[in-house]
């Protein structure tokens, strides 16, 4: 009887603990994809006013990419 107490304990443990991960890596990758996408508009919009379309855009596309990619895993 009190393996079986002991079995169920460690069950409902493990599932909190896997709740708690899931929560702080969706509230990670929430951040990150937001701080990515601060960092990548200002350079886009810098790269389109002051140098043209091209090969500068190549480094925030590839942030915004990223940061989508983040937020939509969380």
């Amino acid at each position: 009887m009190f393996e079986l107490l002991l079995v169920i304990c460690t069950v409902m443990f493990l599932g909190g603990f896997i709740k708690l991960a899931w929560a702080a890596t969706w509230g990670l990758f929430k951040i990150l994809g937001v701080l990515l996408s601060v960092i990548a508009f200002p350079i886009i919009f810098i790269g389109v006013l002051v140098v043209g379309l091209g090969t500068y855009l190549l480094f925030p596309v590839l942030l915004l990419i990223a940061a989508f990619g983040c937020i939509s895993k969380a």
